[in-house]
């Protein structure tokens, strides 16, 4: 697992190894490159997914079931629709973030929806959407994203994908407290001492 720089010092996103198979399945060979499988972050990964009318079709299709339940429902979009609205919604998110770039703490919210400010090292999620981004916030104005999804349930352990994120932003989470990051100061020591 690598730590990449996004919008340093702001945002960082975590870069999963090949032989992660919850983030890289057979499936996602499908939309990248070989040379790319195993060193792009997250966030790249994210929105290179999101900007794929081939894959936003088969998701929408394969996630179909999940389109008729209350949660999908009440956004009242036709199918056909799906791939080309969340496109435009995924690009609109991605500008959204570079702009606020240097004040990310108006756009990541705890994760328990009962938490009205995340302490650090605590889950978090940007929402645009049905878009989500998942991240751990190390401190004040700085993010590292684990991953994310479009979300299909009302509760992230109701649905496959969502749940992964779950895992992901436990071992992230676990792997930073296990080596004591817990501030900007800490996680700084920490990226030193990977290029070194």
């Amino acid at each position: 697992m690598k730590i990449i720089p996004i919008f340093e010092p702001y945002l960082y996103a975590v870069a999963y190894p090949e032989e992660y198979e919850i983030v890289w399945n057979v499936e996602m060979y499908d939309y990248f490159e070989e040379d790319e499988i195993g060193k792009i972050d997250e966030f790249q990964r994210l929105f290179t997914l999101w900007s794929n009318p081939h894959y936003l079709y088969e998701f929408f299709k394969d996630n179909a079931y999940y389109l008729n339940t209350e949660y999908w429902l009440r956004n009242k979009n036709q199918f056909t629709n799906l791939p080309n609205i969340t496109k435009n919604k995924a690009h609109k998110f991605e500008e959204k973030i570079e702009k606020q770039i240097s004040n990310l703490d108006t756009l990541f919210q705890p994760l328990d929806d009962n938490i009205t400010v995340p302490p650090n090292v605590s889950n978090t999620k940007s929402k645009y959407g049905w878009l989500r981004v998942y991240a751990i916030k190390i401190d004040d104005n700085k993010y590292l994203v684990t991953g994310g999804a479009i979300k299909l349930t009302n509760e992230m352990k109701d649905h496959p994908i969502t749940k992964t994120e779950l895992k992901k932003l436990e071992i992230v989470r676990n792997f930073l407290i296990e080596r004591c990051i817990i501030d900007s100061d800490s996680y700084e020591d920490y990226l030193y001492e990977l290029t070194i």
